[in-house]
């Protein structure tokens, strides 16, 4: 038995912690607010309840800030907690379900709680909703224990516990109602035991207000800090319900109860959009553990079941956007129960040869690892996974990052990152890393090298005459990362990044001309991967009246098999920036269908009017008339 734990226990740590840094990509706000929040715990600011990013409950905060301690300003580090929370989890559900169900529902339970996409990806992102489940399970085994054992230690132990699930999310504030319920039903069919109850609940209780004192006196003095949240998303709005408040509780119940197998939270960051909790597999175990809570609805633990998996729906069936996986978070791991109930009832079924029957389980049990691994894998690899996320502004702050800590580069950042963006705030460390506000926040006299960063859509002439002032003769200019909001239909670039170099390479006198004034300076071709060619151009040349297009084709036997057409510097340098006495460095990236071959295959590069689509005529180093495109022989590397 204790080694079948062991593999659910490992079996959750491995999915929980493999990778935990990259997948999923970025750092959503939501996580960055509570890096953010972490710091200034560091910094010796202990608050009871973070007011920021509409208010959230301190446990994950502090023990986010013990992560960043040891881990530094990492999206590790802002995650460690979550993946960790759910990991201990898997032996909480265990301790629930066996002290509920008996040792074999508890191990199916415990590999539930392991291997389930939602539990997953909830102790994959660091949001403090994972806390709730994990001290749940918790509290209800040890006042389990409490009431068989009648102990009042294990009273006193479940209350402190149970008090302190209110300091970690807000739909624990649910709970009070699931337990008067449970309460009452015990009270009314259990009258013998109501003498060792009331002690146990008197124990109980007080342990849980003790704890709970501190936020009650908070939310007293400052309801709208503590409360707030709920009356922004309650379906009670108006602004919500659109005036039908019934029509809308009616689509949210029966949005509600088809999360567990038809359809789940469409949200992105929460959930593979409309994925069910449970997959295809689950499907008959869930029902089967269903019919028997119902039918056994005298037992208490069947009944304190169905409550629990009932009342804890109210978070998200009362609130916009429903289903929602991390309102509804309250349900966990008891929602899990039910299809280990639904499995340990099938390998005991006497209708089956037992070979048969346990030969099912597993190949369900296994099965629901593949499937969850195949989906998440999916997901994470997604790109509007990673738009979500906000994986372009983890990007940035990384090549911030870079910049000014490793090579040394004297940083520029546009203020409206810094505003915009938690996690460039959070991830960002100290180093030569100036902010401005555009256009005139740059200083005069640019030092060299110099890495602007600049939001690129508003005017930007500005950078024409930094560049000018500081005296640069060769710039690297490029589009940043991709980004999507909620809202947004097409991803964007984040940013434009220049670099300002002081002296130029080095290079030929010029390897060809292209029109009357453009000259190409230079040209390497790399292989960053076997079927990708990165062309690295140098141009230089007056101001152009036109846009251009630069273009890159690789031909075999005269065929065109891949090309780069794109605005020089990908469309970041303005023709009227052009100067004679700056390099502009351009690059460009072509995939092929294949590996490329520089014994069969060429590459030529040219340059034709945006708008007209005509090429300018090439010339040869000496003025020699070339045709209208350029093949490269220079500087083939793999």
């Amino acid at each position: 038995m204790w080694a079948l734990l062991l593999v659910a226990f490992v079996t959750g740590a491995v999915l929980r912690l493999w990778g935990l840094g990259e997948w999923p990509p970025g750092l959503y706000r939501d996580e960055a607010f509570n890096g953010l929040d972490a710091l200034d715990v560091l910094d010796g600011q202990h608050a009871l309840f973070f007011a920021a990013n509409n208010g959230r409950e301190p446990a994950y905060v502090y023990l986010t800030a013990a992560a960043v301690a040891l881990f530094g300003r990492s999206v590790l580090a802002v995650r460690l907690a979550a993946s960790l929370a759910g990991t201990l989890a898997t032996l909480a559900t265990y301790l629930l379900a066996r002290s509920w169900f008996g040792w074999r529902a508890g191990l199916f339970a415990a590999w539930l709680w392991a291997v389930t996409l939602w539990p997953v990806h909830l102790s994959r992102i660091g949001l403090r909703a994972i806390l709730l489940p994990l001290l749940l399970a918790l509290a209800f085994w040890l006042a389990a224990e409490a009431y068989r054992r009648d102990s009042v230690r294990g009273w006193l132990a479940a209350g402190l516990v149970y008090g302190a699930a209110f300091y970690t999310y807000l739909a624990a504030r649910f709970t009070p109602l699931l337990i008067l319920l449970l309460l009452s039903y015990l009270f009314l069919n259990r009258p013998a035991e109501r003498a060792r109850l009331r002690r146990g609940v008197l124990v109980g209780g007080l342990a849980a207000l003790l704890i709970l004192l501190p936020l009650g006196l908070l939310a007293w003095r400052q309801p709208e800090l503590v409360l707030g949240r709920t009356g922004q998303v309650s379906i009670l709005d108006e602004g919500i319900n659109q005036g039908d408040f019934w029509g809308t509780l009616l689509r949210h119940t029966g949005r509600t109860l088809a999360l567990f197998l038809w359809k789940g939270d469409t949200i992105a960051r929460h959930n593979p959009p409309g994925r069910p909790l449970f997959d295809l597999l689950m499907a008959v175990p869930f029902l089967v553990g269903l019919a028997w809570s119902v039918r056994h609805w005298r037992r208490p633990t069947a009944a304190a079941l169905l409550l629990w998996v009932g009342v804890m729906l109210g978070p998200t069936l009362l609130a916009e956007d429903a289903p929602h996986f991390l309102r509804a978070v309250g349900i966990l791991p008891a929602a899990l129960l039910l299809p280990a109930l639904g499995l340990s009832k099938l390998w005991d079924w006497p209708k089956l040869p037992g070979a048969f029957r346990h030969g099912l389980v597993l190949i369900l049990t296994g099965g629901t690892l593949i499937v969850t691994v195949m989906d998440y894998s999916g997901y994470a690899r997604d790109a509007d996974t990673a738009y979500l996320f906000e994986a372009g502004a983890r990007e940035l702050a990384e090549e911030v990052n870079r910049s000014a800590q490793t090579l040394g580069v004297h940083v520029y950042l546009d203020r409206t990152f810094w505003q915009s963006w938690p996690s460039l705030r959070f991830l960002v460390g100290n180093g030569n890393i100036r902010l401005f506000e555009a256009p005139s926040g740059l200083p005069r006299q640019l030092p060299l090298q110099a890495a602007i960063y600049v939001w690129p859509y508003e005017p930007l002439d500005y950078i024409a005459e930094a560049v000018a002032d500081a005296g640069a003769g060769l710039i690297f200019a490029r589009q940043g990362a991709l980004v999507r909001g909620d809202l947004e239909p097409e991803p964007y670039p984040l940013y434009y990044n220049y670099l300002l170099v002081e002296s130029v390479p080095d290079l030929p006198t010029r390897i060809a001309r292209f029109g009357s004034d453009i000259e190409l300076r230079d040209a390497v071709v790399s292989l960053p991967a076997p079927n990708v060619v990165q062309v690295d151009l140098l141009w230089q040349g007056g101001r152009q009246e036109t846009p251009l297009v630069a273009f890159v084709h690789v031909l075999q036997d005269g065929r065109l098999v891949g090309q780069d057409d794109a605005l020089p510097l990908q469309g970041t340098w303005s023709p009227a920036w052009w100067r004679a006495d700056l390099v502009l460095h351009d690059r460009h990236r072509v995939v092929l269908d294949s590996a490329f071959n520089p014994e069969e295959q060429d590459i030529i590069v040219g340059l034709y009017d945006a708008n007209t689509v005509k090429r300018l005529p090439v010339y040869d180093a000496t003025g020699n008339p070339a045709g209208d495109s350029w093949q490269l022989q220079v500087h083939k590397e793999n």
